[in-house]
């Protein structure tokens, strides 16, 4: 059909701001040693980028990293990927990792061991399909390729602050979390989200939805818990935000089902919160004000068996829902 406006420039479709990258996190918990950070390797063939980042907080202290570099010719398979002062090396598959950093005020040698197996979000499509998956909502239905890994880690290592000629070495000796994907990615569209890495003495859980401006009412949702029975993907994901405190919830409660029918409830302080650190998911352009997103390490309750935890509660929001937690 030919209409008037044809021979026009046509509205942009949502599927034109699609594009793919590969992102790592690595999460740091010490809350004995009062270190917490997060480090973020986001890597954008289109752009022509690579970017790292190392966001640290050191008994109160704020220490941040971050860097671009082109995106390098021998990315596929890389056993190290760095910008010269930063390296993050994968040592052994889903077993061990090493981050490396040298920067103007401080220095980093961080290891993070396997504390509990790798969990393949592709689990669960088949396990949960009623619930909607981040495959669909985020690349718009297109059957597009998105790949999420998560695994609840130990830590161990140093931190080094360079005051001057004077240098400080603070033990690193804790638990963490790390976060793989490849996929097609449309960050730029999201409205709302909740990304979390939990580690509980007995047992993690990984559980993520999100709610995207196209979309807006339908909530994607994946998740899974492991412990001594396995890695099991999540059957229902419900949660809720209570309070306030500057602008964001109080306390976070999640609500969930695995496919083996077991039901947690999971209450994260975050007015409580051991650590904020910062991140900016998408590289700021044009002025207009970027995704909003609360980074924090925070005690952990799991209501059903009384267990303390920490974890790491990432809270997003588009800056036209500013008020929406006041």
């Amino acid at each position: 059909m030919t209409t008037i406006h044809d021979d026009r420039p046509h509205p942009v479709p949502n599927y034109a701001w699609l594009r793919w990258k590969e992102n790592y996190f690595f999460i740091v918990m010490d809350r004995d040693n009062g270190i917490h950070g997060v480090s973020h390797i986001n890597n954008e063939p289109i752009f022509n980028r690579s970017r790292f980042s190392l966001n640290l907080s050191v008994r109160g202290r704020s220490l941040r990293y971050a860097s671009e570099v082109p995106f390098p010719a021998d990315f596929a398979g890389a056993a190290t990927l760095g910008d010269g002062r930063f390296a993050v090396h994968f040592l052994e598959p889903h077993r061990r990792f090493r981050i490396e950093l040298d920067a103007d005020d401080f220095a980093a040698d961080i290891v993070f061991e396997a504390r509990r197996p790798t969990f393949d979000f592709v689990a669960c499509k088949s396990a949960a399909p009623e619930l909607p998956s981040f495959q669909e909502v985020m690349t718009f239905g297109l059957n597009l390729p998105y790949n999420h890994q998560q695994q609840s880690l130990r830590t161990s290592g140093s931190v080094t602050t360079k005051d001057g000629g004077a240098r400080q070495q603070h033990r690193i000796d804790g638990l963490g979390y790390r976060d793989h994907s490849w996929s097609m990615r449309t960050d730029n569209v999201s409205r709302r989200h909740i990304w979390t890495g939990l580690n509980f003495p007995e047992r993690a859980f990984g559980i993520k939805v999100i709610e995207t401006m196209h979309r807006p009412g339908l909530w994607a949702k994946e998740g899974y818990v492991s412990d001594a029975d396995g890695e099991r993907a999540l059957r229902a994901i419900d949660f809720e935000h209570l309070g306030s405190k500057d602008g964001w919830p109080a306390l976070t409660r999640i609500a969930v089902r695995d496919v083996l029918g077991r039901s947690y409830t999971i209450e994260a302080n975050v007015a409580g919160r051991h650590a904020d650190v910062p991140l900016h998911s998408e590289k700021p352009s044009g002025g207009a004000p970027g995704y909003e997103i609360l980074e924090t390490i925070c005690p952990l309750k799991l209501v059903e068996s009384g267990e303390i935890g920490i974890g790491l509660v990432e809270i997003g929001r588009h800056p036209s829902l500013r008020d929406i937690y006041r």
